[in-house]
């Protein structure tokens, strides 16, 4: 056998072992949901333009995605909560979960150690603001699927390699009960569950198939290892659960299964040893167990890292890596000022979620930042003499507090010359309180260059007659009055006091409270209910990696009431998440 035998065969045994998942399992995503998610589609529901009536919404009408109600009018009154007449909770269909990018390369440098992991792997697809729906609900190209099979043949031979196979097997020479017995725990930990004495020697008899064929035994041990990283049991997390026998009829997931979803929850990676191990003993379907795991796993750094990850997805910070702004307007625009941008954000909700463990909603008024000198000059404070995000003070009589008034986010919600109010209020409106504002229909203008005015005119002058018309008013009532507050920030998140010359009017409001400028909008969208909901609410989705049912609305309603009365403190939100109905039971396997 030649290696480009070798090579189909594991190809044709990654066939095999996914077409005999579907043929066993027909394991099927949570859009097969009877109900079905209450928000189709990337876009969610219709849009409504017509403000939602509050007793339905006390009725528990209100639905769960990007969000399928419109958002009220600024001068209607807040929100209310989902209300107690909600349908009993009942959980969705398993589904598989690829592991995201971020997730492999997480899981073999754990698995392997210090390896280059192939550039050439395929990106994610965010799907309802998350890769991680994405994943559970996209399937593996033929192209990806190659692409794995090289970087799985490419990774095993930079651990098998002569001056790391010792250390990484621990054995010394290639005898086969060593290898062996290697090959097994090597399994164990990538499959992230026990291994049947079947697969024991199906791994041990493909390396000593391939070494022999190769006429190199440590040959034979690096195929399997590929093998073992190209298995769907190594790019998939399979969760099919358990019958529950606390709930007659019930299912739940399986200490293994609970494993896997903690950690790659808590920390975007592979399960360790220990969590395997309080697996084995049975103690992660158990609230101590549980408990015990998911502190332990949030008191490690994985778990900063983790968070900063979900945290760049759910405001689109990436898209700062890539930041254009006009270089003639705005001479502060340089390669790196976008990723410092970043940086500020993320270290910022670092501080409020691990060194503070603070209420959450401090990120939209805190005076605390970090920045660093290419920061400071652009934010006209004292340069901080370093390039890496450093902690300062905001002055308590300047222009900025809290998230809406960083750079990143008010350059990232902005074109590359001028400033969009348009755009920064769909950021409140969508990522703060959930409430999802479609593009615009096809054929209507978007563009404020067509709008006659006489004489210089500010941005808000040229959005008050693009709001005549009805068509554009319907949404843009929703986005505008927040987005205006920010108008004292120019489109790389420099502060000014003037636009064309003329005096900026930062004013609006919010349901019937007006206020002036950023902070002051920051400080009344703070105490807003829906920002605790819309929070627990991405939380549960990105967990799940799917859209929620409405059976699954009374789940999202008691963890927002756990986050509430625990402070609105981010890490008891993740601990009242993994212990809760909503991530810990399975519907039934749809064949």
């Amino acid at each position: 056998m030649s290696r480009p035998s070798t090579r189909r065969l594991a190809r044709w045994a990654l066939a095999a072992m996914l077409l005999g998942g579907c043929a066993d399992g027909a394991l099927t995503t949570a859009l097969d949901d009877p109900e079905g998610p209450v928000a189709p589609g990337a876009g969610g529901a219709p849009f409504d333009p017509t403000p939602p009536d509050p007793a339905a919404r006390d009725a528990g009408a209100r639905g769960p995605a990007d969000d399928a109600t419109a958002p009220p009018a600024a001068d209607a009154g807040p929100p209310s909560p989902p209300g107690n007449d909600l349908p009993p909770f009942a959980p969705q269909a398993p589904t598989l979960h690829r592991l995201t990018l971020a997730q492999y390369r997480n899981s073999v440098r754990d698995l392997l150690g210090d390896v280059q992991v192939p550039a050439d792997l395929e990106v994610d697809t965010p799907l309802h603001g998350f890769a991680s729906v994405g994943a559970s609900e996209l399937t593996i190209s033929p192209r990806a699927a190659e692409q794995y099979e090289a970087a799985a043949l490419d990774l095993a031979a930079q651990a098998l390699s002569a001056d790391r196979r010792a250390a990484f097997t621990g054995c010394d020479a290639p005898d086969a009960a060593c290898t062996d017995a290697f090959l097994a725990d090597f399994a164990r930990l990538a499959w992230r569950r026990p291994i049947s004495p079947d697969e024991a020697t199906l791994l041990s008899t493909l390396a000593a198939d391939v070494g022999a064929t190769l006429g190199d035994a440590w040959g034979g041990v690096q195929h399997a290892v590929a093998f073992v990283l190209q298995s769907p049991d190594f790019l998939f997390r399979v969760e099919v659960g358990e019958p529950d026998p606390d709930r007659p009829g019930g299912r739940r997931f399986t200490d293994h299964e609970m494993a896997a979803r903690l950690a790659y929850l808590l920390w975007n990676t592979t399960p360790d040893a220990d969590l395997l191990a309080a697996a084995d003993r049975g103690e992660l379907t158990t609230d101590a167990g549980l408990r015990a795991q998911a502190e332990r796993l949030l008191a490690d750094d994985r778990a900063r890292d983790a968070l900063r990850r979900y945290f760049a997805e759910y405001f689109n910070l990436d898209r700062l890596d890539a930041l254009e702004k006009d270089r003639e307007l705005f001479p502060q625009m340089s390669e790196t000022l976008g990723a410092s941008m970043k940086a500020e954000i993320l270290a910022l909700i670092d501080h409020i979620v691990f060194e503070a463990d603070a209420d959450f909603r401090d990120l939209l008024v805190t005076r605390d930042t970090f920045i660093n000198d290419e920061l400071a000059a652009l934010y006209f404070l004292p340069p901080v003499g370093a390039d890496a995000p450093t902690p300062v003070t905001l002055p308590a009589d300047g222009p900025r507090a809290g998230l809406l008034t960083t750079a990143g986010v008010l350059a990232l919600n902005a074109h590359n010359t001028v400033t969009s109010p348009t755009h920064r209020g769909k950021f409140i409106q969508n990522y703060l309180l959930c409430y999802d504002i479609p593009p615009p229909p096809p054929g209507v203008a978007t563009s404020l260059d067509g709008v006659e005015v006489e004489g210089p005119v500010t941005t808000r002058q040229k959005l008050a007659r693009h709001r005549s018309d009805p068509t554009c008013n319907a949404c843009h009532r929703h986005m505008d009055p927040l987005g205006l507050a920010l108008e004292n920030f120019d489109a790389i998140g420099a502060w000014r006091t003037t636009e064309s010359g003329l005096p900026i009017d930062a004013s609006g409001e919010l349901y019937g409270e007006t206020f002036v400028g950023g902070l002051e909008l920051a400080a009344l969208l703070r105490n807003q209910d829906a920002i605790a909901e819309c929070v627990a609410r991405r939380l549960y989705r990105h967990a799940n990696g799917r859209l929620e049912a409405r059976s699954e609305q009374i789940a999202v309603r008691d963890l927002t009431e756990a986050f509430v009365e625990g402070g609105h403190r981010l890490q008891t939100l993740m601990v009242a998440l993994v212990l809760s109905d909503g991530f810990r039971t399975t519907g039934e396997v749809e064949r």
